[in-house]
C-alpha cells in the first residue's frame, strides 16, 4: 500500500482514514468483466439465463424474489448493472461497487448461498484484493512513514543547500583574503632583492588594520 497512489486520492476526495480503509481492503487489483461474471455464475450453478425467455434463474435469482437473507437489494443493484446493455464491467476497484461487492459476496457467504471457493473463485476474477485486511491504524501509519520520509529528505536537502553555501562562503572569503594580501603584502615581498622586516612588518599591521576595520561578511 503506498501513501501517495493509494492513500492520498482518497483523502482529497474528503474520506476519513477509516473509510478509506474500508475501501481499500475491499478494492480489487482490476475491474470485472461482466462476460467473465456471468460465465462463473453460470458454472458455479449460482445464476443462469433461461435459454428460453432468457431470464435468470438459479439460487441467487431466486434470493432477489424471496429475500430470504435480506440479500435482495444488493443482488438486485448487481443483475441490474449486469443486465443494462452498455455495461461490460463490474469496478470493484473504485467505490462504491469495491464495497458493496464486498459486502454482497461475504453476506452470501454467510448465507450459504455460495461457499468459500466461490468467494475467492469471485474475486480472482478481478486480480484478488492486494490490500485485503486493511486498517485505519494501517492507513495513519502509511501517512506518518510518508510525512517522516518527506521531512527526512527535506532536512537532507537542507543540509546539502548548508554546505553548499558554506562551502561558497568560504571560498569567497578566501578571495577577499587573497585580494587584501596582494594588496598589503605582496609589493613588500616582491620588492627583490631588498628584504626590509620593518617593511613587511608595517605591511602585515596594515593588512591587520584592514581586516579589523572592514571584516568580511556573507
Amino acid at each position: 500500500m503506498d501513501y501517495l497512489t493509494d492513500i492520498k486520492p482518497l483523502e482529497d476526495q474528503g474520506m476519513t482514514d477509516a473509510e478509506i480503509a474500508s475501501l481499500l481492503s475491499a478494492s480489487t487489483s482490476r475491474d470485472i468483466q461482466i462476460s467473465e461474471l456471468e460465465n462463473f455464475l453460470d458454472f458455479e450453478g449460482l445464476a443462469s439465463r433461461n435459454a428460453i425467455t432468457g431470464s435468470w434463474e438459479g439460487p441467487l435469482p431466486s434470493e432477489i424474489v424471496n429475500n430470504n437473507f435480506g440479500l435482495s437489494a444488493g443482488l438486485s443493484k448487481l443483475f441490474n448493472h449486469i443486465n443494462k446493455p452498455r455495461s461490460v464491467i463490474v469496478d470493484t476497484t473504485v467505490s462504491p461497487w469495491a464495497t458493496d461487492a464486498l459486502a454482497l459476496t461475504g453476506g452470501l457467504l454467510a448465507a450459504g448461498l455460495i461457499n468459500q471457493q466461490q468467494y475467492n473463485g469471485f474475486y480472482d476474477l478481478a486480480g484478488g484484493r492486494p490490500n485485503e485486511g486493511t486498517t485505519e491504524q494501517d492507513v495513519i501509519d502509511a501517512r506518518t512513514a510518508y510525512d517522516a520520509e518527506v521531512a527526512a529528505e527535506a532536512a537532507e536537502e537542507a543540509a546539502r543547500i548548508a554546505e553548499q553555501i558554506a562551502v561558497a562562503n568560504h571560498s569567497a572569503w578566501s578571495v577577499d583574503f587573497i585580494g587584501r594580501y596582494n594588496l598589503n603584502i605582496a609589493p613588500v615581498l616582491d620588492d627583490s632583492p631588498s628584504r626590509d622586516n620593518s617593511a613587511l612588518v608595517a605591511a602585515l599591521r596594515s593588512l591587520a588594520d584592514d581586516l579589523e576595520a572592514n571584516p568580511w561578511s556573507e
